[in-house]
């Protein structure tokens, strides 16, 4: 059987059987098609998940298993994406899983969503991880909007797992950040009281 015969049964209907009245050109093609046939059905049995595979009836002829395959394979799709979808934009941080383990995992119902064709951008995914994040982060949230330069997720990652870590270590200025000409994120130490300690200057020789 040529290449181009091995999906023939998927393109063509069974065809009648043949007769002792059939043609040896209807006996040919006949062989053709039912060869084409089992290959077929061998292969897509062989390559599919066991959980779709179980739910298809049993049937003999290969272009109406693929048929009924593709039929619940698009509502199985639909309700992944489903699904997906109100994992991302529902799932909250509950402060102990860690706020970086956190975002990876709204990353990972955002990529599994756009694999659907659902196409979100990367900017409603930060917007969506800020949105998820406790009214302890909103310093972290009044800045990324007061800001006119964009972070990238990975930016927005660090500043919020420093921030997490800032937190639990009682610092509450970390969050006073700038960003250069550079698009570099550098912290912002506290301003010195005017009242407060005067610096040191090394003291020079008098003479």
């Amino acid at each position: 059987m040529t290449l181009h015969n091995l999906d023939l049964a998927l393109r063509v209907d069974e065809p009648s059987k043949p007769t002792d009245m059939s043609s040896a050109d209807e006996r040919s093609f006949y062989e053709k098609w039912e060869h084409s046939n089992r290959s077929c059905l061998m292969v897509m049995k062989y390559t599919m998940d066991k959980s779709i595979k179980e739910c298809v009836p049993k049937t003999e002829n290969a272009k109406e298993f693929l048929e009924y395959v593709k039929a619940n394979f698009t509502k199985t799709d639909k309700s992944e994406m489903t699904t997906y979808l109100k994992l991302l934009t529902t799932t909250m941080y509950d402060g102990v899983s860690g706020v970086r383990d956190h975002i990876i995992k709204l990353k990972h119902y955002f990529n599994k969503a756009n694999e659907m064709k659902v196409e979100l951008s990367e900017k409603f995914l930060k917007w969506l991880v800020l949105e998820s994040l406790p009214a302890s982060f909103d310093a972290v949230k009044l800045t990324y909007n007061a800001l006119k330069e964009e972070w990238t997720l990975e930016e927005l990652m660090s500043i919020v797992v420093q921030h997490e870590v800032s937190m639990k270590k009682n610092e509450t200025h970390f969050i006073a950040l700038v960003i250069d000409q550079g698009s570099n994120i550098k912290k912002k130490h506290p301003h010195k009281n005017s009242r407060g300690s005067k610096q040191f200057k090394r003291r020079g020789n008098s003479s």
